[in-house]
């Protein structure tokens, strides 16, 4: 089973593209939709069109349909929808207030004297801070 991590970045990977997006948009205003004329439409090759398909239906954003012959793709709103909805909760004004403060050498030393230090004087204050003093 893939990690939420892990889900998440497959999923923002395969919405990196132009022609992604672009096949997804057609999809969505065509429905279900031939190879043939996504590779008509977007005006690049039947090889193309299908890597780019391929990697969509590894994310989980479309569907696939063998009628005869053809293949045919649909758009799964849902899962995009799903996706969308777990950046929101990961990304979330709620989450972010409920975060413990910042505890990177560069935060520890900046707070008190607003210009960080050099190395040895924030690894100093790392340590102190663990110590608790």
């Amino acid at each position: 089973m893939m990690s939420q991590w892990r889900e998440l970045a497959a999923v923002s990977r395969a919405l990196c593209d132009e022609t992604r997006l672009e096949i997804l948009n057609l999809l969505l205003t065509r429905r279900e939709t031939c190879v043939c004329e996504l590779v008509e439409t977007l005006g690049t090759t039947q090889s193309n069109v299908s890597f780019h398909l391929t990697t969509l239906k590894h994310a989980g954003l479309i569907a696939d349909k063998k009628i005869g012959k053809w293949m045919f793709y649909s758009i799964r709103l849902q899962a995009i929808q799903e996706y969308l909805t777990r950046l929101r909760e990961v990304f979330s004004e709620k989450r972010l207030g409920t975060a413990p403060p910042a505890r990177s050498i560069f935060a520890l030393c900046s707070q008190e004297h607003k210009a960080p230090l050099s190395r040895a004087h924030a690894q100093r204050r790392a340590a102190a801070l663990k110590r608790g003093s």
